[in-house]
């Protein structure tokens, strides 16, 4: 590939990006400006969320980080393991939406899990569809979200922050 012909390729990424950032940028606004006008809530989350949410992130990070730097891809045990680790993250993404210790409603880290929902059956569709390339690519984003959104459940105030640090 010549210079000239990577150029428009990196335009383009960078463009969407640059796009992706933006809307997400957008949705936290909406959603500090909706929490602004609707106040405190009385919510609390279950413990069975917490315990659910945790018994499936737990085995997916390590499970991922296996598949993903493997050197071996598309043999049985990387369908099957793939298998698992979609409907971990599947089930994790879901049961995301009990967490609301903080503020009693959806938060911004609940984009990861509307990503994970949209991204997963988009990653196995093109790896059936045969475009491995791109079915790489979003599953490195989903696990890297996986990765982001732990991150910031660790914020001091959260769920896992307190479990951990009481």
């Amino acid at each position: 590939m010549t210079i000239l012909a990577a150029q428009p390729a990196r335009t383009a990424h960078l463009r969407r990006l640059a796009s992706t950032a933006l809307i997400v940028l957008v949705l936290i606004v909406a959603t500090l400006l909706v929490r602004s006008f609707t106040g405190a809530s009385d919510y609390r989350t279950p413990a069975w969320a917490v315990q659910l949410h945790l018994a499936t992130v737990i085995p997916a990070l390590p499970l991922g980080a296996w598949l993903l730097w493997r050197p071996v891809k598309g043999d049985p045990a990387h369908r099957i393991g793939g298998r698992v680790w979609a409907l971990l993250m599947i089930v994790t993404a879901i049961d995301s939406f009990w967490i609301r210790t903080i503020t009693g409603g959806i938060g911004p880290i609940h984009l990861f899990s509307v990503l994970t929902l949209v991204q997963l059956p988009r990653a196995i569709w093109f790896a059936r569809n045969g475009q491995i390339d791109r079915h790489l690519t979003t599953m490195r984003g989903v696990y890297f979200g996986l990765l982001a959104a732990g991150f910031f459940a660790m914020a001091p105030g959260r769920t896992l922050w307190m479990l951990v640090f009481g």
